[in-house]
């Protein structure tokens, strides 16, 4: 998707949502970035970028233009950061995809990855498949079918009609509650996040959070890590390879 298919995008979602966003206000600012952008003008449109995300519900076009914006300004920790808030939002979308693993080639630290269970895989693939708002209205659905089937238990005379009506009736309320669960999965997947980006050039890991532990190990910008302790300004993290450090809490950013 372009620059240009995002903004018409940014446009829609503004003018359709009164309560997501002030429509003129942040729809012109957009436009204002998006033009920064292109004249090349890439610190300025950042900072423009950064007050709309600041200043509105997130969306993942805002977030996409502005890791653009700090790619070309070669800041890659910074623009791995917000491709990864955008695919937080939109895990699917190609091009939010293709960026970030543009991005990721051009990290300096190599980590081997340990892969998930096939299982935890295959759920986190279920989940990303759709919005949050269309598991729950899927959810709606069949819970409304499920009954409906349950009036022909009850109301029907006919035995058949009313095995057919009480068992299709517990399957759809069964598939009801799980899209339901997923609904739910996929919101928390959209606002909770344990990872991080490294934004720093390079940053010393620690064995403990203090100045005074050891060096394990140097990370570069761009590098993500899962946050896993938090200790007045040190962060626990691990790496995708399953080591475990100390770092300074500036030296990474949330995603």
């Amino acid at each position: 998707m372009s620059m240009r298919s995002k903004t018409a995008w940014f446009l829609a979602v503004c003018f359709l949502s009164a309560a997501a966003c002030a429509p003129a206000a942040h729809a012109a600012s957009f436009q204002e970035a998006n033009q920064l952008y292109k004249d090349n003008k890439y610190d300025q449109a950042i900072e423009l970028y950064r007050q709309i995300a600041a200043s509105r519900v997130p969306i993942p076009e805002v977030y996409f233009n502005l890791g653009n914006a700090y790619f070309k300004s070669r800041k890659l920790g910074h623009a791995i950061l917000y491709y990864e808030k955008a695919k937080l939002l939109s895990p699917n979308d190609e091009d939010i995809n293709r960026n970030l693993a543009i991005a990721n080639a051009r990290i300096v630290d190599k980590i081997d990855m340990i892969p998930d269970f096939f299982i935890k895989r295959w759920l986190t693939g279920l989940v990303n498949l759709l919005p949050s708002n269309t598991w729950a209205i899927l959810s709606l659905v069949f819970f409304t079918l499920a009954m409906t089937l349950l009036l022909l238990y009850f109301f029907s005379g006919t035995r058949w009609i009313k095995r057919f009506g009480f068992y299709s009736a517990m399957i759809l309320l069964t598939v009801s509650l799980l899209t339901l669960w997923t609904s739910s999965r996929r919101a928390a997947y959209s606002v909770e996040s344990d990872a991080a980006i490294v934004i720093e050039p390079s940053v010393t890991i620690k064995s403990s959070p203090d100045e005074a532990g050891n060096n394990i190990f140097v990370l570069h910008e761009g590098t993500r890590v899962i946050v896993t302790d938090s200790i007045e300004n040190w962060k626990q993290i691990r790496l995708s390879d399953g080591n475990k450090g100390w770092v300074q809490r500036s030296a990474i950013e949330p995603v």
